[in-house]
């Protein structure tokens, strides 16, 4: 780690920069695992039940909401945030290498969700490096050339680890290794960048930093809509897996066409439209483009679930991707919009916990759901949650370009 104190401020973007680099190289490949071979290996190798796709489908929301408690216990420590940030991945490389290897359903449900826990919890120690360590005017384009990297790699990977398993599915043990691995080079990628020590908290309670809801009432207001748009979004998440996997829609997609609808398109695009969003988010008022980003992701929901046509659900993905390319940046960095200096991680937390607790939710929900009135109609109600919170927000545009020039 470096000595931030005495470090000039343009050796600590680019020392962060190049680390950033190779934290989202890695992590491209670990999204892979969570989006698409996780569920594919417990449905197609294990034959997992409905409890245990939901476990493993809300794994990385669970970490989410259990960040808001992991920064209360940091805020203090007098340790640097880049220690806080690379522990969680620590773990996560060793039980996906724990996973890798067990040959029970719920020895490797059990790994494999510790594992994707970990991967979340780390979230607001990242956005709050990025806060200190990257000026305000530029703070999207240089978390973008990382993202770049996240979803381009992703993508290949998905190509290539659905290939292997093509091939025979006993490799997901040679795979589950690899990532394993790949979770351990990441946690010292985040190790390795500039970083101040963690601030000292104001409260006791754990739960203590959700009072800025309630304090900063723009702020709150945002997290509210944000949170109906979310759900929308994060109930049809492993839904979309199961609509192409599995036989009860009719699909039954092979390994190669369930990783290029729900991995390969989707991040193409998103590899492609990231600098574009990433210019946005520097220059645009960030409510109106979140709006414009809820009805992107609307219009790509309902197309996907209306459909059981390749094309259409391969186009659907498509704009799917390309609005994930800018919401990325938006749920990454919009916090340092609001947050005030000195109080990024703890914004963050609280921002990340509501995102986990409807991640946790929406995935039993969803599949509850899709049992009462089927996944075309989860579809259709998920676009209309979208355009219902890019309607509340419109109150809400003359507050976009609050503390843009935090961090100059």
């Amino acid at each position: 780690m470096t000595d931030y104190s005495n470090t000039l401020k343009s050796e600590i973007i680019a020392r962060t920069y190049r680390c950033d680099l190779w934290r989202g190289t890695f992590e491209g490949l670990l999204a892979t695992g969570s989006q698409t071979f996780c569920l594919f290996i417990a449905i197609r190798y294990f034959n997992a039940g409905e409890t245990t796709k939901s476990l493993i489908a809300a794994a990385p929301f669970m970490g989410m909401f259990l960040s808001l408690f992991l920064v209360h216990y940091a805020e203090g420590t007098k340790l640097q945030k880049s220690l806080w940030g690379a522990m969680p991945s620590v773990v996560t490389g060793v039980c996906l290498l724990i996973a890798a290897w067990s040959k029970s359903v719920e020895g490797f449900a059990l790994f494999i969700v510790i594992a994707y826990i970990c991967r979340s919890a780390l979230l607001p120690f990242l956005t709050d490096i990025y806060g200190d360590n990257y000026p305000s005017n530029l703070r999207g384009r240089y978390f973008s050339r990382a993202l770049i990297l996240t979803v381009g790699i992703s993508a290949l990977f998905g190509f290539l680890g659905s290939s292997l398993l093509e091939l025979d599915i006993e490799y997901y043990t040679w795979l589950f290794t690899f990532l394993g691995f790949c979770g351990l080079a990441k946690a010292f990628s985040i190790y390795r960048m500039p970083s101040r020590i963690m601030e000292e908290n104001s409260h006791k309670n754990p739960l203590g930093n959700l009072k800025y809801i309630v304090e900063d009432r723009s702020f709150g207001y945002v997290l509210f809509t944000w949170f109906i748009m979310g759900f929308a979004n994060l109930w049809t998440l492993p839904l979309r897996v199961d609509y192409v996997t599995s036989p009860t829609y009719g699909i039954e997609g092979s390994a190669i066409f369930v990783a290029m609808i729900i991995t390969v398109i989707p991040d193409t695009m998103r590899m492609l439209f990231i600098p574009f969003w990433a210019k946005m988010f520097d220059r645009m008022n960030f409510v109106v483009l979140r709006m414009v980003l809820n009805l992107s992701f609307a219009t790509g929901v309902f197309a996907f679930f209306v459909s059981k046509e390749p094309l259409i659900i391969g186009i659907a993905s498509a704009l799917i991707g390309i609005s994930f390319a800018g919401g990325s940046i938006a749920w990454n960095l919009w916090v340092t919009r609001y947050a005030p200096p000195g109080k990024t991680a703890a914004y963050m937390s609280v921002h990340v916990c509501l995102t986990g607790v409807r991640g946790t939710i929406g995935p039993m929900i969803g599949y509850w759901a899709t049992n009462q009135v089927g996944a075309v109609n989860v579809g259709i109600i998920s676009a209309g949650m979208m355009i219902l919170a890019s309607i509340m927000l419109i109150p809400e545009i003359k507050h976009g370009r609050r503390n843009s020039q935090r961090g100059r």
